[in-house]
């Protein structure tokens, strides 16, 4: 006789997030039937086999989702798994370093930054607010202005956001001074 195979936590997390997605759909619905067919009764004894319906929904669930990969899954939350860029995981980390921004924390900030270019070098967001880091913060221009030449040829089509943002505060560091 085998073993019966041992539910990890993200099947069982799934299970549970299914069964509590289908729950109130069910509860209402059998509210309603049962009520209409039994009277007062009946809206218990609808509820509870929407309790039970919702449970093998959610077990149904965690077994299509391991079985076909995720893509039965979608049946129930519309796009299933899916996989994020590099810049797509390096967003929270820009988020940390617009924070120290805000804060006037450069020191922390460039470091940040200096990381997130470190896992991707042609990052245009990034080498932006480093430029704007290197400026706000440390009056070093000319390292700012050399982020920004960077983004201009990274970023040929002259109607390409950072192009047309590295392109203006280019201009702006050659005419003026900080105030």
């Amino acid at each position: 006789m085998k073993p019966l195979k041992d539910v990890s936590s993200a099947d069982a997390a799934l299970t549970f997030r299914s069964t509590l997605w289908a729950l109130p759909y069910l509860a209402w619905i059998g509210l309603c039937i049962g009520y209409a067919a039994y009277g007062a009764s009946g809206a218990l004894v609808g509820l509870l086999a929407a309790v039970a319906v919702s449970a093998v929904i959610g077990s149904a669930t965690s077994i299509f989702s391991g079985k076909v990969g995720g893509g039965a899954v979608n049946a129930f939350y519309g796009l299933g798994r899916r996989t994020f860029g590099l810049r797509e995981q390096l967003a929270g980390d820009l988020n940390a370093v617009r924070h120290h921004k805000l804060f006037k924390r450069f020191d922390e900030a460039l470091i940040r930054i200096e990381d997130v270019l470190a896992r991707d070098p042609d990052f245009p967001e990034a080498l932006f607010l480093k430029a704007q880091i290197l400026w706000e913060g440390f009056e070093d221009r000319e390292a700012a202005k050399s982020c920004l030449l960077k983004i201009i040829k990274l970023e040929p089509d002259k109607d390409a956001l950072y192009h047309r943002w590295a392109l203006d505060l280019y201009r702006e560091l050659s005419n003026k001074t900080k105030l």
